[in-house]
């Protein structure tokens, strides 16, 4: 989905002057704009109510509903996590705030799972098990997942290196990177100089390329072999990692249920806590 800002900049010449006056008010306030409807998009910023639907076709959208989906989409891109809580704390009450939570993730997980097609999955864990070597990184908030599938597969692949906990510049990290090794990467909805820096080297080393993002159109969809989707609500990972988690701990099932040396090596460690305890107890 194209960026507001994006679509604006392209038609600006082309406008009206309330279509001017219109995109103003759009750009300037974009967090109020996504919970209006048409009439009140009007009435806020002082043009008619046509203009606003002319204003969504000028830029491109099929319906003002299309338009303001890409408003909400917006906020991906602008709404920090304090902003976000605030959001919360306006609109619903303490004694509900967890449930609300609980009831948008479960949404949001559905979503990511209507995203993510079974075979994608499915090459994701092969590129993943074939690979020499597994290079893993999570952008911002992402780190906590990209350790997260990063400790299940130190147990289940032969060499994996979760870049985020390296002392060393994540570039430096992956410099050995070559083309039957494999870059994993979960950035979602913003993507840091950083990570397009770690993609542009894999891919000039033809390394095999993962990501995981907010979707198909991405900027970092653009290098993958294979693009896993994660719909963490409308203020992007700083909403919640559930859908992510979820669907990461998919990858790591697949390879279990897939691979019998994997399912093998997470039941000796399950086990090893049992032997220890044996051994204190005098059993061994």
């Amino acid at each position: 989905m194209k960026r507001i800002n994006d679509a604006i900049n392209e038609s600006f010449g082309k406008f009206t002057k309330n279509q001017k006056v219109l995109s103003e008010f759009i750009l300037n306030h974009c967090e109020k704009a996504a919970f209006m409807t048409a009439a009140e998009v009007a009435a806020a910023s002082g043009v008619s109510q046509s203009t606003v639907v002319r204003f969504a076709a000028a830029l491109g959208y099929e319906s003002f509903s299309e338009f303001h989906d890409s408003l909400k989409n917006e906020l991906k891109y602008r709404i920090t996590a304090l902003e976000k809580f605030e959001l919360l704390n306006d609109s619903v009450p303490d004694s509900s705030v967890f449930e609300n939570l609980a009831s948008t993730d479960i949404m949001n997980i559905k979503k990511t799972l209507a995203a993510n097609h079974a075979d994608a999955l499915k090459n994701a864990c092969t590129r993943l098990q074939f690979a020499s070597k597994v290079y893993l990184y999570g952008q911002g908030p992402a780190a906590a997942a990209a350790i997260y599938l990063g400790s299940y597969l130190r147990t289940l692949l032969n060499n994996v290196c979760i870049v985020n906990l390296s002392c060393d510049d994540p570039l430096c990290t992956i410099g050995t990177i070559g083309g039957s090794d494999l870059l994993f990467v979960i950035s979602l909805p913003r993507h840091t100089d950083t990570t397009k820096a770690l993609l542009d080297y894999a891919q000039s080393g033809e390394a095999c390329i993962i990501t995981v993002s907010e979707g198909a159109d991405s900027e970092t969809s653009i290098y993958a072999d294979v693009n896993l989707c994660a719909e963490c609500g409308d203020f992007g990972v700083n909403g919640s990692l559930a859908p992510l988690l979820s669907l990461l701990n998919t990858l790591v099932c697949l390879i279990i249920r897939n691979d019998e040396r994997a399912e093998k090596k997470l039941r000796l460690l399950d086990e090893l806590p049992q032997f220890s305890a044996s051994r204190q107890d005098g059993v061994l």
